[in-house]
């Protein structure tokens, strides 16, 4: 299950919160550092930026409007956003014409999500070479992932009797059934259930995409997959529990046995609400103390927490799916098995591959994973824990003494995952396809020579591993760096 907002420090403890642009708006190079008053704690904010009179900074979220802070508290970093790396690699491409420059735009698109850009970028490529190998892979994929499933009654009705939850509400879209007791009412005109099916629907293309890209035509599911929504955390809790004790620190969960992704809306957790009651509290301490000395300094921190407290559930819910959403599209695309096999690191890695982090709004597939990288420092340092072999074999996670632990080793997983996808992408989905073999659990020894068979001498390997993962660089330091 991905890091979630139980991760980030609550309350006060918030160190980065990384706010960016999603989809294919505008955009800025603006970064905001903003200390919030009265403590030494920063947030990041991605956006657009106005200085106005009375040291005063217009800040505006793509999303979520503008906040007005001192610039007393903040500073603005000017940075390239991950929209204008993307715009430089389209630039240098239109001006060469060259074709493996809009191939490499067309990649650093669907990393972001940016999907109408990425198929832009495809179709200059065709323009220019429609038999080259890749561009026939894309042209193949998207055809692929574009075929009508078809009537969707009987998947719902599998949905309805595998969960015994006969009154939820249904929606469908391309690739989905959702059953859901989510509200009707419309937030940006969608409704959350519309809204989480976008998100799925993103997910989706772009996993197939990115494979395709890389060198990979997947098959697509041949039926919709079926998936639940449930508007309260507490409810969600009850149901996964019921299924297994296991899931009661579950943020979402796909469950291989009946083929069913569920989630809760991410604004429903204890700390979330939390965080939203002090974002009310604080816009009501706002209209109390207003024509006080203080007025200023608590509208500043009132009207960014308010902000953040928005920022944080939307973020959320897109970590939660992207990492649950990976797990079922592997599991019903060939590339892994829905059932038990030796290799839970490849499982967990690459759905923390494609899995957009907290912080990130959309951004995540192969990203540099902040808190994902950190655990995976921490493991790298422990010469109890840091050998190749434990998490081959799986036994950095069965052999983990608490909740913690658990959480480090997927920060392995997710790094070497990441390392074998910018540098043996093709032997990667050779060892998934020899893994998929397997019916059965395999014993440790086995799965680290299936490992070995495939990616061969393990120690060359692991030095070249922890020297790739000693060259990455999250956002915060990009941003950092630029100061």
């Amino acid at each position: 299950m991905p890091a979630t907002l139980n991760r980030l420090v609550f309350l006060g403890l918030i160190c980065f919160f990384a706010v960016t642009t999603g989809g294919s708006r505008k955009a800025q190079a603006d970064f905001v550092l903003y200390r919030l008053p009265g403590t030494k704690l920063v947030v990041v904010l991605e956006g657009r930026t106005k200085v106005l009179a009375n040291r005063i900074l217009e800040y505006t979220h793509p999303a979520f409007g503008s906040i007005a802070l001192s610039l007393d508290d903040a500073s603005i970093v000017k940075a390239p956003t991950r929209q204008e790396e993307f715009k430089r690699l389209l630039s240098k491409a239109n001006k060469s014409k060259e074709i493996q420059d809009y191939l490499e735009a067309a990649g650093q698109a669907i990393k972001r999500g940016l999907l109408k850009e990425f198929y832009d970028c495809c179709s200059l490529a065709y323009k220019i070479d429609p038999t080259n190998a890749t561009v026939k892979r894309l042209i193949e994929a998207r055809k692929r992932i574009k075929q009508p499933l078809g009537d969707s009654s009987e998947v719902e009705k599998n949905l309805r009797e595998a969960t015994n939850l006969p009154k939820l509400k249904v929606e469908v879209s391309a690739h989905y059934v959702l059953l859901h007791d989510t509200s009707d009412a419309k937030v940006n005109r969608k409704t959350r259930s519309q809204t989480r099916l976008e998100l799925l629907e993103l997910v989706y293309e772009s996993y197939f995409m990115k494979f395709a890209l890389d060198g990979v035509v997947l098959d697509p599911p041949k039926e919709h997959m079926m998936v639940l929504l449930f508007a309260e955390e507490d409810t969600f809790l009850r149901y996964a529990t019921m299924l297994s004790p296991e899931l009661k620190m579950a943020a979402g969960f796909w469950s291989p046995k009946d083929n069913i992704s569920v989630f809760y809306d991410q604004g429903t957790t204890k700390s979330m609400k939390l965080l939203t009651a002090l974002a009310q509290d604080l816009q009501k301490s706002k209209l109390k103390l207003r024509g006080t000395v203080v007025s200023q300094e608590i509208a500043h921190l009132a009207n960014t927490f308010e902000l953040l407290s928005k920022v944080a559930r939307e973020e959320s819910d897109i970590e939660v799916v992207s990492h649950e959403a990976t797990h079922q599209l592997a599991g019903n695309s060939g590339l892994l098995s829905r059932g038990k096999i030796g290799a839970r690191w490849a499982h967990e890695g690459l759905a923390s591959y494609f899995e957009t982090p907290a912080g990130a709004g959309w951004g995540g597939i192969g990203a540099v994973n902040d808190s994902r990288l950190s655990d995976y420092r921490i493991v790298s340092r422990d010469p109890k824990r840091n050998s190749l072999e434990l998490v081959i074999s799986d036994q950095l996670f069965y052999q983990a003494r608490d909740q913690e632990e658990v959480v480090e080793a997927y920060g392995q997983a997710w790094g070497l995952t990441f390392f074998l996808m910018e540098t043996r992408f093709n032997k990667l989905v050779a060892y998934y396809e020899r893994c998929s073999q397997f019916e059965n659990e395999l014993p440790p020894d086995k799965r680290v020579s299936v490992f070995i068979e495939v990616f061969g001498d393990l120690r060359s390997l692991e030095r070249e591993y922890h020297l790739f993962m000693a060259t990455l660089k999250t956002d915060v330091d990009r941003i950092r760096e630029s100061r």
